[in-house]
C-alpha cells in the first residue's frame, strides 16, 4: 500500500500524528483568516493537516486514504503531489473569498473530495466497465455537499458541538479535482506524460 500511494498515505499519517500532538499545535496550524492577512502564511497549508477531534482526524484521514489508493497511482505520486499542495493552497484561498463568515477551518476533507474527483475522473476515462459505480459514488458525493451547504452539518464526520461543516471547501476541492483530471487527461498532457 505504502509503494501504491506514498504521498497518500504520508498526508493521512501526518494528520492523525498532528492530531495526538494537542490543541496548542493544531490552533497554531489551523486556517484562521485574520492571521493568515497577518502574515501566518503557513496556516494556509498548516489548515488541511489539522483537526478539531481525533475522530474527525479519522475520518479525513481515511477518506483521505481510500480515494488516494485510487488517485494516487492513477496521477503518479509526483503529480499527485503536486495536485494536492496546489489544492490546500487553492481551497485555503477560495475560503478566504467565498466564506467570508467562517473564523476557523481544520480538516483534509476538502483534499479528500479534490482526491475523490480526481481519481474518479480519471477512473472513468481509463476504465470505462467502472463507469456506472463511479456515476453513483459521484452522485453521492454531490448529494452529501449539498446536504452539508443546505444543513450545515457533517454528513459523515463527527465534528465537535458547536463546530459546523466547511462545505465550501469540499465544493473547491471537487472544482480542483475536476480541473486537474481534466487538466492531465488532455492529448498534450498525455503524449507528454506517456512515458512517466
Amino acid at each position: 500500500m505504502l509503494r501504491r500511494a506514498p504521498v497518500t498515505i504520508a498526508v493521512g499519517a501526518l494528520c492523525l500524528l498532528l492530531a495526538c500532538a494537542g490543541e496548542p499545535v493544531a490552533a497554531g496550524l489551523e486556517w484562521e483568516p485574520a492571521a493568515i492577512l497577518h502574515g501566518e502564511l503557513w496556516r494556509l497549508i498548516g489548515g488541511h493537516l489539522v483537526h478539531f477531534s481525533l475522530s474527525h482526524a479519522g475520518a479525513d484521514a481515511l477518506g483521505l486514504v481510500a480515494m488516494g489508493l485510487v488517485a494516487e497511482p492513477l496521477a503518479g505520486s509526483r503529480r499527485f503531489a503536486l495536485v494536492l499542495g496546489g489544492g490546500a493552497l487553492l481551497i485555503s484561498l477560495g475560503l478566504l473569498a467565498l466564506a467570508p463568515g467562517l473564523s476557523a477551518y481544520r480538516g483534509a476533507s476538502g483534499l479528500a473530495v479534490l482526491t475523490a474527483v480526481l481519481g474518479g475522473v480519471l477512473a472513468w476515462q481509463r476504465y470505462p466497465a467502472s463507469r456506472t459505480m463511479l456515476a453513483c459514488a459521484g452522485l453521492a458525493l454531490a448529494s452529501k455537499t449539498v446536504w452539508e451547504a443546505f444543513a450545515h452539518t457533517a454528513a459523515f464526520s463527527d465534528l465537535p458541538a458547536g463546530v459546523t461543516v466547511a462545505w465550501q471547501a469540499h465544493l473547491l476541492g471537487a472544482v480542483l479535482g475536476l480541473c486537474a483530471a481534466c487538466a492531465m487527461n488532455s492529448p498534450p498532457y498525455r503524449e507528454n506524460h506517456a512515458t512517466h
